[in-house]
């Protein structure tokens, strides 16, 4: 019932999950997906800027970082690490590109660093979309999604129930 009033409206009916709106039913979870993680998580939220402890990560803009022909080339790397199909000489200028602007986060061999939040690239789970354009535009500007954190409004004893 507190699943159906508080969280249906992102996360969906059966949890699934929309675009821009995380599935709860697979194993992708950003911080871990323990029972303890899982109820830091809603406790806090993610970028629920009045929790002093909530979760944060975002992803810069690299627009403003890298070229163009840099950002072409690291989004079809990273289409690569999923499987997806890329032009394969611009996937393999990207790796270097991404070993020095994008590891830091989501881990040399791309399947994210649960510390910092960054999402694992490897898995095919996409919140933003999947290919070439749409890694593209996550890259240049990111959208960084915010959740509440929920234990003032529900009470530790829900937040639990809900984890």
């Amino acid at each position: 019932a507190a699943f159906k009033v508080n969280c249906v409206q992102c996360h969906g009916s059966g949890a699934a999950g929309s675009a821009g709106y995380p599935n709860l039913n697979d194993d992708d979870w950003l911080w871990g997906g323990d029972i303890n993680a899982i109820y830091a998580t809603l406790q806090h939220g993610i970028r629920y800027a009045t929790d002093a402890e909530t979760r944060v990560s975002e992803m810069p803009s690299f627009a403003e970082i890298l070229k163009p022909e840099e950002i072409d080339a690291v989004a079809n790397y990273v289409v690569t690490l999923s499987g997806g199909e890329a032009d394969a000489a611009k996937a393999t200028a990207g790796k270097d590109v991404f070993v020095n602007n994008c590891a830091a986060c989501h881990g040399e061999d791309g399947k994210g660093l649960r510390d910092f939040g960054g999402p694992n690239l490897t898995d095919g789970i996409h919140l933003y979309g999947a290919g070439v354009q749409a890694v593209t535009n996550q890259t240049k500007a990111p959208k960084n999604g915010v959740m509440p954190g929920w234990s003032a409004r529900l009470g530790d004893t829900t937040v639990k129930q809900l984890a």
